[in-house]
């Protein structure tokens, strides 16, 4: 048998009641677990003990370097929005709930944006907390703080929905914790690395810097007025530009995402 065709789903005003209804059954299987308040708590932690430790300089500068690090969290609880539904089974109850799968994946993908942009205005706030406790004031730098918190949002928004894309192509809560870890720790830095070697005799940085960790913790170093993101490299660009540049690895990740959700056999 063929796989079914894709369908993207429209959203006219039927369209968007739905996949609000969908969004706000998506929040209440989000918030009945423990995933979202766990990972939180460690980011949270880490980032203010980090925050506290910090040598001394710009807090906006430290704030965009501690957050650089932090949208894994995000996109580890994307992932797990989906893959719990496949351990537990769930996603065939989903499934036949929802008007289309699509529809379903880009409700899940909104939910996680939602609370990852949460997650970077909690992580943000304990940051300067840490920092005030440390001597900085932030009434110095306030609209730097600022504008580094509100990217930061727009960062771990797109961290949570790549999460979302992640967990539907791979199903598995444990295969997809390890490819988000992996890649942001271990494979990332590993390509960048094997770049440098291959390419000693031009900038290097000139290509990783469009990875996506690197991309996306290069618009928040930028924007809070470094010139790297806490990894010894150059960023060239703008903020902005490093930004869009990891919004399209995200919309290619999440394009992956919905069509296969859209063919996969849940049977």
């Amino acid at each position: 048998m063929s796989a079914p065709a894709l369908e993207m789903p429209t959203y006219g005003a039927r369209s968007r009641r739905a996949l609000r209804d969908l969004v706000r059954a998506e929040s209440g299987k989000t918030f009945s677990g423990h995933a979202w308040w766990v990972l939180l708590s460690v980011m949270g932690a880490v980032d203010l003990v980090i925050a506290l430790f910090a040598t001394d300089g710009g807090l906006a500068t430290y704030e965009a370097d501690i957050l650089g690090y932090g949208g894994g969290f995000a996109a580890l609880l994307g992932a797990l929005c989906v893959t719990a539904e496949y351990g537990h089974r769930t996603i065939v109850t989903s499934y036949l709930i929802a008007a289309d799968r699509p529809t379903l994946t880009v409700a899940k993908m909104v939910l996680a944006a939602l609370v990852g942009a949460g997650y970077a205005v909690v992580c943000a706030l304990l940051i300067v907390l840490g920092m005030v406790l440390r001597g900085n004031h932030p009434l110095a730098e306030l609209a730097s703080v600022l504008e580094v918190s509100g990217a930061a949002m727009v960062v771990f928004a797109l961290w949570a929905v790549l999460g979302v894309a992640v967990g539907t192509l791979v199903r598995s809560s444990v295969v997809a914790i390890l490819a988000v870890l992996m890649y942001q720790w271990i494979a990332e830095p590993l390509l960048v690395l094997l770049v440098d070697f291959l390419d000693n005799q031009s900038d290097p940085d000139a290509i990783t810097q469009y990875l996506p960790t690197r991309s996306a913790s290069a618009a928040l170093s930028r924007l809070g007025g470094g010139t790297s993101s806490g990894n010894a490299f150059e960023i060239v660009q703008p903020w902005w530009v490093m930004l869009l540049v990891f919004t399209g690895w995200v919309a290619l990740a999440s394009a992956a995402g919905i069509i296969r959700a859209q063919r996969r056999d849940i049977t």
